[in-house]
């Protein structure tokens, strides 16, 4: 197609519903976009990830963040 060709399609394409224009534009790039770009390979099932994150032992209270939080601004600014 030549840029005379695409000039008179545009033209006419201009007229047509807005609803019309939009299908027409999503159906051109469906046409330039691959189908589908495949998932990425899973390396790790959910049960290993959450066998990962487990802790032995209780997760600390409020009071106790609080405390640990308070001790860690001690160290960073004295």
């Amino acid at each position: 197609m030549d840029s005379k060709e695409m000039f008179e399609v545009l033209q006419r394409v201009k007229t047509w519903k807005l609803e019309m224009r939009i299908d027409l534009a999503r159906r051109i790039l469906e046409t330039v976009v691959p189908e589908q770009i495949p998932p990425p390979p899973r390396t790790m099932t959910l049960e290993e990830i959450q066998a990962i994150m487990k802790i032995d032992k209780t997760p600390p209270t409020d009071e106790e963040c609080k405390k640990i939080l308070e001790e860690e601004r001690l160290k960073r600014y004295g």
